[in-house]
């Protein structure tokens, strides 16, 4: 029959292997990269949304480490202002323009973003009212936006 200490050697073991399995970085899901799935977080904030984080405009994943949203933007000669951003325009995931001379989104030209960004917002002038998809790649080093005019 083992021993008392025997039996409690296996438990703490087995305890300490059970709770380091459990261990997490911050309960973050995360994609085959390691990186974040910030489909969990991240949202298109812009004038559109009256820069609120709001469910309609969060991100969806679309591939590995590509999330988009949709938009519907009316064309009126007017720029609008956008970011990506989690709820609380955290460092890190507060994604505005990242050269001042890529601010101005043109549809399907990549942009470097710079997610520790305050003021530098995208600006992007639709040329027709329609529906465009806002696209965060975060497969690079440096994440890249992009706006594509969404197909009917």
């Amino acid at each position: 029959m083992p021993s008392l200490n025997r039996i409690l050697s296996v438990f703490l073991v087995t305890m300490t292997l059970l709770l380091a399995g459990c261990a997490t970085s911050g309960g973050e899901a995360t994609n085959k990269s390691g990186k974040p799935d910030l489909s969990q977080t991240l949202y298109l904030r812009g004038m559109f949304t009256w820069w609120d984080a709001d469910d309609a405009y969060k991100v969806q994943r679309v591939g590995e480490d590509l999330y988009k949203a949709t938009a519907k933007l009316e064309a009126d000669g007017q720029p609008y202002e956008f970011k990506f951003a989690d709820a609380s325009w955290s460092p890190g995931t507060n994604c505005g323009f990242l050269n001042p001379e890529d601010k101005e989104v043109e549809l399907g030209r990549k942009l470097m973003a710079n997610c520790s960004s305050k003021f530098e917002n995208f600006y992007f002038i639709p040329e027709e009212t329609a529906e465009y998809e806002f696209y965060f790649d975060d497969s690079g080093e440096t994440p890249v936006v992009y706006v594509q005019k969404a197909e009917s």
